[in-house]
């Protein structure tokens, strides 16, 4: 999964707490296993090949679930989140394997409509939370399915179920960018902090207090290069194929961290107005750190952040 994980219990060390936060890693397994595109073979990649072919391909329930979630999700932002982004990997080099480089604009326009979420076809049609088994298909030659964001927050919305179905109540699920605070910590509720995205790695400018809600962030800071003069970076407008220019970072708090995960992503492509209204339709709240480095909040969040500074210029 290329990121760090983390369980903390606010509990005495026992051996069913250590079963418990077994049990949670072992959905991290499970998620590395089945939702990973790198690995020759597995459900994903498979699904991946056959892009283009016709050919639908059966895959267990658990994925089947995450991308229902994330055709759902697209539906619903208006194509904002795509799961199908993963068509510009190629095109859009952040160094992680390759130099990066920015692509022409030719280059650009030949990619952007292999990313269309509804050409992912998903065979039987059921609501985004079943996890029965299916079968899929890409309608389009070269397109290709990324569930990077995606399977860690299902994952950490796993291994939540996982503890509290092992009778815990007060814990933190994090998995790179994406936490779940259940409970509380000493009778409070946990603290989190919201990162300055030009600031050291882990460094807050601001707290947030989080109970039984996830709290998801997406930022330019996580993969990026800078050439001439300007910064690009994987968040990309699925509008322009491009990396989106309205935010610098956004962090949503939702119900789940599935929902933060793909709220965040369109809430950051659409910016302070347009984006503090998307989670405010959606029952989520959100911290965005905008372009000129000014910072909005969802009104509900008055009285609850606190900001120590300004963001790092």
């Amino acid at each position: 999964m290329s990121t760090l994980v983390t369980v903390a219990v606010a509990a005495p060390a026992s051996s069913e707490v250590i079963a418990a936060v077994d049990a949670a890693f072992a959905v991290f397994a499970r998620v590395e296993e089945a939702m990973n595109e790198w690995r020759p073979g597995s459900a994903l990649s498979t699904l991946n090949a056959e892009a283009g072919s016709g050919k639908a391909v059966p895959l267990p329930g658990d994925l089947c679930q995450v991308l229902r979630a994330g055709r759902d999700g697209a539906e619903r932002t208006g194509g904002l989140f795509d799961p199908t982004w993963a068509a510009l990997r190629g095109v859009w080099r952040f160094g992680d394997a390759e130099p990066p480089r920015v692509p022409s604009d030719a280059e650009v326009a030949a990619a952007c409509p292999r990313v269309s979420w509804r050409d992912l076809e998903i065979e039987p049609v059921a609501t985004p939370a079943s996890d029965a088994p299916c079968t899929a298909r890409l309608r389009r030659a070269e397109m290709q399915v990324g569930l990077g964001g995606l399977a860690k927050g299902w994952g950490v919305d796993r291994a939540v179920a996982a503890l509290r179905a092992r009778g815990l109540r007060d814990f933190t699920v994090q998995a790179g960018g994406d936490l779940y605070a259940a409970g509380t910590r000493d009778g409070q509720p946990w603290r989190v902090g919201v990162r300055d995205p030009r600031g050291a790695p882990g460094e807050p400018f601001a707290w947030l207090p989080v109970s039984d809600a996830a709290f998801s962030t997406s930022g330019d800071s996580e993969r990026f290069f800078v050439s001439g003069g300007r910064r690009y970076h994987h968040l990309i407008d699925t509008r322009t194929c491009r990396p989106a220019t309205a935010s610098r970072q956004v962090s949503v708090l939702a119900r789940s961290a599935l929902e933060a995960e793909i709220l965040g992503k369109a809430v950051f492509v659409l910016g302070e107005d347009d984006g503090l209204a998307l989670a405010a339709r959606s029952g989520a709240s959100a911290v965005i750190v905008t372009s000129a480095n000014g910072v909005a909040f969802s009104p509900e969040l008055s009285g609850r952040l606190d900001v120590l500074r300004p963001p790092t210029p």
